[in-house]
């Protein structure tokens, strides 16, 4: 406010507050495409006009209040700033977000112009010499820019209406250079000059063969990275960021979905470091999904969704609470009973992310390419997607998760197309319809494949039941334990209902039962599992745990009869298998 009524003052909060604010628009954004809210739209119109203020008494398209206010001279961490704590390029790149996400679901353009000045602004400013060698300090603003630039190329009439014209081939020269110019300090003028693997910058991509650093940076690094490789037809990018994914997949990845496994620096840990009282925080998984769509859009293989899948059933629904005004930061899969949501924090960066991945379930739950549609999260809805021969309307039904069956049927097509529906990869043995016959569908990368067209519904069945899960025996923190599944869903024992203690070992022959309690934290299936001391455990989804009284929690279990034996055949680039597998 400050700056846009030509004032100044002294900046309050953190210097990547702006961005934050702009990540809430996007997901209200989001929002909005689904539900008619004035109000809100106003307000954030509202915003807009301050935005909009505060970039112009810039002189151009910068926009971070923080350095306008507190350090003018040192844009980008120049002349005695830190790019690490300033977070400029961060706070545009979540301008570039914002603005696009609001326009298409208001077409107000006030925001979008905002964020053309800003991409404009940058790609004149940064860049291979003789513009200055400056890459994000945390990442976001590559894929955010790729998202830009896809907009005006989706919609070609968009730059004459807007009144500012945007630049696309400096935009995405100045996207190459932020991906391509990690590891290259020499003509750095910014501090810190090299940022090391905190923000994977301590070599070049190609360079790069183990995910490390700050986690929330890396996901959305390797998220542009990808991002920038669908865009340019990269197959050499594509193949860094899939090396990169393997890495995370294969060794650095925890059974809910959570990444970063240390607290200092908020970092990845070495291979298979997945302490049970690991940080994981919520925007590193929030990162994470948005990699997997990527990467899954680049390769049309189902693999990244069963990641995401289990990130937004497990990590991303625990990390805020039933009631929606609290949230985790971290997310260890155990507490002693003193890890609760938060109600707020002087780094509110979680509730915005949270935000963003739930508003756009719609896009990360249906793909499509030439010949028809990916169906990657199993949720209930109505969809539709203009295809090539007209638009499809597709009504999807199911009771995941807490029973095994799924349903989509085509509504409305203008001929026949593709359906691949992702075969989930916690299921045993599917059976799969096609208008109620029993087929034996084709399957492609992972995919169950059906040509459809209007009237013609797919649907497969699923006998759901409880599972104990292993880790890889590399996986040091649970050697010997083993974990509950059902479905998607990674169970815990909380306090509240095992008076006798959460850590009492399962009996080696647990006799899981489920039950649905509809009066239980909105309803939900509980498991009881037998204990090696004659008494029993009762389970409950990880996604609700702490939205009762305070108490200890735990998802990993001693069995009875289990010991460490060092098994390390089979897996198959697997982290986590069933028992006896």
């Amino acid at each position: 406010r400050d700056l846009a009524a030509g004032r100044l003052g002294h900046h309050r909060g953190m210097p990547g507050h702006d961005g934050l604010l702009l990540e809430t628009i996007r997901g209200a954004a989001d929002d909005l495409t689904h539900t008619r809210d004035e109000a809100l739209t106003d307000r954030i119109d509202a915003m807009a006009e301050l935005v909009e203020a505060a970039q112009l008494s810039s002189g151009g398209g910068y926009l971070s209040t923080y350095t306008q206010l507190d350090r003018p001279s040192m844009r980008f961490g120049e002349g005695g700033g830190s790019i690490l704590w300033q977070h400029d390029l961060y706070n545009n790149g979540c301008l570039f977000e914002a603005g696009a996400h609001y326009w298409r679901a208001t077409r107000h353009a006030r925001l979008l112009e905002c964020a053309v000045r800003s991409a404009n602004d940058l790609s004149n400013t940064i860049g291979e010499p003789p513009k200055k060698w400056i890459v994000p300090g945390h990442s976001l603003p590559e894929y955010a820019l790729i998202e830009l630039i896809e907009l005006f190329e989706e919609e070609k009439g968009l730059a004459g209406r807007l009144n500012v014209a945007p630049d696309i081939p400096g935009w995405e020269e100045l996207a190459r250079f932020w991906i391509h110019g990690r590891g290259r300090h020499v003509h750095r003028t910014n501090h810190p000059q090299y940022m090391g693997e905190y923000s994977q910058d301590h070599a070049p991509i190609e360079a790069q063969f183990q995910a490390v650093g700050h986690a929330v940076r890396a996901m959305l690094y390797y998220t542009g990275a990808a991002r920038l490789a669908v865009h340019a037809g990269d197959e050499a990018l594509l193949g860094h960021a899939k090396r990169l994914w393997d890495n995370v997949a294969e060794r650095k990845l925890y059974i809910n979905g959570g990444v970063g496994a240390a607290h200092f620096e908020e970092k990845l840990g070495t291979d298979y470091e997945l302490p049970n009282t690991g940080y994981m925080e919520t925007c590193a998984s929030a990162g994470l999904i948005l990699w997997a769509e990527t990467m899954s859009r680049a390769t049309g293989e189902a693999k990244y969704f069963a990641v995401a899948e289990r990130a937004l059933y497990n990590l991303m629904l625990s990390s805020v609470t039933l009631e929606g005004d609290r949230y985790f930061y971290q997310n260890p899969m155990e507490s002693d009973g003193t890890h609760h949501h938060w109600n707020w924090h002087d780094c509110p960066c979680c509730p915005p992310m949270i935000a963003k991945i739930f508003g756009q379930i719609d896009r990360l739950m249906l793909a499509q390419d030439d010949d028809g549609l990916f169906v990657n999260l199993l949720i209930g809805g109505s969809v539709s997607a203009e295809l090539g021969n007209g638009e499809a309307r597709l009504t999807l039904t199911t009771a995941l998760p807490w029973e095994g069956c799924y349903e989509a049927r085509v509504d409305r097509a203008g001929g026949s197309f593709l359906l691949r529906v992702r075969v989930p990869d916690w299921a045993f043995a599917p059976v799969w319809r096609l208008n109620g016959a029993i087929v034996r569908p084709a399957l492609s990368n992972g995919y169950a494949v059906f040509t459809v067209g209007k009237g013609d519904a797919v649907s497969f069945e699923e006998t759901l039941r409880p599972v104990c899960m292993q880790a890889h025996p590399q996986v040091e923190a649970d050697r010997g334990l083993v974990a509950v599944m059902m479905g998607p869903l990674v169970y815990c024992a909380e306090g509240i209902d095992n008076p006798d203690g959460v850590d009492r070992p399962l009996a080696a022959a647990p006799g899981f039962r489920q039950r649905m309690d509809e009066k239980l934290l909105g309803g939900v299936v509980t498991i009881t599992a037998d204990t090696q001391d004659g008494g029993t455990m009762e389970l409950v989804p990880l996604g609700v745990w702490d939205n009762r009284e305070p108490g200890p929690m735990r998802t990993w279990f001693r069995q009875e009869g289990r010991a460490f034996v060092w098994d390390a055949d089979g897996w198959e680039g697997r982290l986590y298998r069933r028992t006896g597998e």
